[in-house]
């Protein structure tokens, strides 16, 4: 059980209600983490959580809009989805109902309800590229950049992989539902999820339908996961915010990624000057209790050294 003291709450930014938790003391430094497509904030793991607390920091996690307990956005429109991931591929304009900027702002949002004037900010996949704008768009409050599993949307670095994209849009991520109820069965989203990991750090099936159980009984909304998908297609390649980054940034990527592949991650640290990049192999897309002792190590050391800084 976590140690740490939890609050939670609701932020109102205008379009959206955001649901987060705020853990540790709040006069120490924030570190504000953002999560992946179709992800709840719970993918973070309390054991990083609590690290981070433990570490001196005030750890945020937080629903993104249509995931979870923030606000889902009704839509009555058809997307065909084949078509938008070939005109996102070669950098063409698609349909969206919102884009990451639009996600960004529901960020920037709960960061001024929460009143933080200053920040370390974490982004993993999809929270990843929601991390680069804010980063790029308010370099006086965005103290460090930690970026884990993400891409710059360069064109020829499409994420995620069409493949593994399509599995997790099905609804039922391989098939069984269970009978009268249309969700899919905690065993399912494991087997997906078990897809997702790398050869060497691996996370045990039955702790993986455990948290898949979680998450089906705390929200489930298929719909949300395709319009955050469009968000992703829908955002224009971000190199050239990415070049205006100048705080002290981490970006970490798995070698075994199957969903983002790990030259997105080496591109966008070539783009943010004095970025350090660390290629982990045997990692894949996912957060595995036994990395986790690591990634915290390198996150609290580039906190640190901006703190050191400011």
């Amino acid at each position: 059980m976590p140690s740490a003291e939890i609050r939670s709450g609701i932020a109102s930014t205008g379009q959206t209600d955001i649901y987060y938790e705020d853990w540790g003391n709040p006069a120490h430094p924030p570190v504000l983490l953002i999560m992946g497509l179709s992800a709840q904030m719970i993918y973070w793991p309390d054991s990083l959580m609590q690290s981070l607390v433990d570490a001196g920091y005030r750890a945020i996690r937080f629903d993104n809009r249509d995931i979870g307990l923030s606000s889902k956005f009704p839509s009555r429109q058809r997307y065909n989805m084949t078509t938008s991931m070939i005109r996102s591929s070669l950098g063409l304009s698609i349909e969206a109902p919102y884009t990451l900027d639009d996600m960004a702002d529901d960020t920037w949002g709960l960061i001024n309800h929460l009143q933080l004037q200053q920040l370390h900010l974490v982004g993993i996949s999809m929270g990843g590229m929601i991390s680069q704008i804010l980063a790029a768009r308010y370099p006086d409050r965005i103290q460090s950049l930690c970026l884990l599993m993400t891409s710059p949307l360069s064109p020829g670095l499409f994420p995620p992989s069409p493949s593994m994209l399509w599995t997790m849009l099905s609804g039922g991520f391989g098939g069984r539902k269970r009978q009268g109820i249309g969700r899919p069965h905690p065993e399912d989203i494991a087997d997906f999820l078990t897809r997702l990991q790398g050869r060497h750090y691996r996370t045990d099936k039955n702790q993986l339908v455990t948290m898949a159980r979680r998450s089906l009984d705390r929200s489930y909304h298929p719909a949300g996961v395709m319009r955050q998908t469009l968000a992703v297609l829908a955002t224009a390649n971000l190199s050239p915010r990415i070049r205006t980054i100048q705080c002290p940034s981490l970006i970490v990527h798995g070698r075994d990624d199957p969903l983002v592949p790990w030259w997105a991650g080496w591109r966008i640290s070539r783009l943010i000057h004095g970025a350090q990049f660390k290629l982990v192999r045997g990692l894949g897309h996912d957060l595995p209790i036994s990395f986790l002792p690591e990634l915290s190590s390198w996150m609290v050391d580039i906190f640190r050294q901006a703190d050191a800084g400011a």
